[in-house]
Parts: structure tokens; C-alpha cells; sequence
């Protein structure tokens, strides 16, 4: 049995490389544009969607620090009335 020459890893590169520039070659140019179409508008929707949700975040956290000083001045009245109990 004849022994098989095995590639040098430039060769497999090499082969490789051929064979993505044949799948590129075969695909048409106006799927690529489509697809990137696509991707302009999705990436666009996923921004605005981003900056919504930032919005959104912004505003939650203004009123959790607007509650945790509430939530301070009740634990201190509380302190006061229990101070005065006793």
C-alpha cells in the first residue's frame, strides 16, 4: 500500500483559502446585499432598543435613590418614635 503524503499545515491553509474564495465566488452579490441590508436594519433596531432601555434605566435608578432617601428619613422617624416610647 502506498503511503499518503501528509499536508504541511501552509498547504491546508492554502486549500482552505481556495476554497472559501470558490464559496465566495459562487455566492451572488445581491444575497450579500440583502443580507447586509438586513443586518444595517437589525443592527439599527437593536440601537434604538439600547438606548430605550438606557432611557428606562436612567429613570428607575433616579427613583431608587429618591426611594432609599425616603426609606432613610422613615427609619430615622421610626428611631424617633421608638425613641420616644422609651
Amino acid at each position: 500500500m502506498p503511503k499518503k503524503r501528509v499536508l504541511t499545515i501552509e498547504e491546508r491553509l492554502r486549500l482552505l483559502e481556495e476554497a472559501q474564495v470558490q464559496k465566495m465566488d459562487e455566492t451572488d452579490g445581491e444575497d450579500l446585499k440583502e443580507r447586509l441590508s438586513d443586518l444595517d436594519s437589525n443592527y439599527e433596531d437593536l440601537d434604538s432598543r439600547h438606548e430605550e432601555l438606557d432611557s428606562r434605566h436612567e429613570e428607575l435608578s433616579e427613583k431608587v435613590e429618591v426611594l432609599e432617601g425616603e426609606l432613610a428619613v422613615a427609619d430615622s422617624r421610626i428611631d424617633d418614635l421608638e425613641s420616644e416610647v422609651l
